[in-house]
């Protein structure tokens, strides 16, 4: 079986929602993501946290505490921060506490980071669900999905979850179409209106429509009708920089927004001026982030980008000693270092309550974060041979 698949449950908002873009299926192909990007990786990291307190919970109460990662590396090479912790924590004691429910223990099965097929979707559809609880002797099946970045995803009608739903179900082989699911998404770093987690709860039963219209759309999808759409989509998308779609409607928003208007607007029209402008900017940040994720893989390989370069980012200031160590420096200085919460300040925490310059610099540093392409303005260049 194939690393990825062709039709994965997490891009099933792009093929699978209804006016969604069937063609992203076939131009993802074309169009291979070439490498994860920053915010992807740091998610990785975050859910390996996450798997391993998860992992604790099953036994009892948490037992990794942020000593535990800090400073160590996560198998895709990212730096684990206290900010991964936090964002890892509050989703797996979210787990913690339906697992601990006293209905649950000795009726339910389990799955952490689970691999499932969705064949009653697509043969070719499969993926690894977060976090599954199934209570089969209250008939309430919960479902997670633990997303790191900024940008909010709705519990309802979450169609990635919804394609792992019909995986779970296929899985355990779930018959009752009354049972209650519930889908939580956990996003710590995203602020929804309903907090960091928030949850859908729908019947089985309801959900089959959904279920066939991710059928449906998946044969669609690899079939010989699929259609590119543009849309929200567009901003998550490898190949959004040769979509005929997204250049026609970026470029057409553009020239649209621009075009002279009136100075007195009726508010109808003012509100229809404003909706296309900020269409516009958001379609052509979506190309923008295309273009520039192809010209990061063109340099990398090392040709040359007119106008452009990479360079190395700068992660934040971290501790490089024992968190013990630290403690006792504070101590010596008579300052307080420990933070209730997060077992110790930050260096830069430490330096605003006194701490000089010269001692946080032997005892932390900044990392390097992933490349970034900036502008080749020919300074660095000309302040080398200088």
């Amino acid at each position: 079986m194939n690393e990825h698949s062709i039709i994965p449950p997490s891009s099933a908002s792009i093929w699978g929602a209804p006016g969604g873009c069937t063609g992203w299926v076939l131009m993802s192909q074309q169009y291979p993501e070439t490498e994860e990007g920053e915010e992807a990786k740091e998610g990785t990291a975050s859910h390996e946290i996450a798997a391993e307190l998860i992992d604790d919970n099953t036994r009892g109460p948490t037992v990794r505490t942020v000593d535990k990662f800090i400073g160590k590396q996560a198998t895709n090479g990212i730096v684990f921060t206290e900010e991964m912790y936090d964002g890892a924590k509050m989703y797996a004691d979210d787990v913690g506490n339906v697992m601990r429910d006293t209905s649950i223990f000795g009726g339910a099965n389990f799955g952490n980071e689970q691999r499932l097929t969705m064949p009653r979707i697509h043969e070719l559809s499969f993926g690894t669900t977060d976090q599954f609880i199934y209570d089969y002797h209250n008939g309430v099946l919960y479902v997670w999905d633990y997303k790191f970045g900024y940008l909010v995803h709705e519990a309802f009608e979450n169609w990635q979850t919804i394609n792992y739903v019909e995986g779970i179900v296929e899985k355990l082989g779930i018959g009752d179409q009354n049972i209650t699911v519930h889908i939580r998404i956990a996003q710590p770093r995203a602020h929804h209106r309903d907090g960091p987690i928030h949850e859908w709860i729908v019947k089985l039963c309801d959900l089959r429509a959904y279920f066939n219209i991710l059928r449906d759309n998946a044969a669609i999808a690899l079939g010989n009708n699929a259609v590119i759409r543009t849309g929200k989509h567009c901003r998550d998308c490898q190949a959004r920089h040769a979509c005929p779609a997204a250049l026609k409607a970026g470029l057409g928003l553009y020239e649209v927004s621009m075009r002279p208007t009136p100075q007195d607007l009726t508010p109808f029209a003012l509100g229809v001026q404003l909706l296309i402008v900020q269409r516009a900017i958001k379609q052509l940040e979506y190309v923008e982030t295309g273009l520039k994720e192809q010209a990061k893989a063109i340099i990398k390989r090392g040709s040359i980008m007119p106008n452009y370069m990479l360079e190395n980012g700068v992660g934040n200031l971290a501790w490089t000693k024992p968190t013990a160590e630290i403690i006792a420096l504070g101590e010596s200085l008579k300052i307080d270092l420990r933070n209730p919460k997060k077992s110790v300040v930050t260096p830069t925490q430490a330096k605003k309550l006194g701490i000089d310059d010269a001692v946080i610099k032997a005892y932390s540093k900044k990392s390097n974060t992933s490349l970034k392409l900036v502008a080749d303005t020919g300074n660095k260049a000309k302040m080398f041979f200088t």
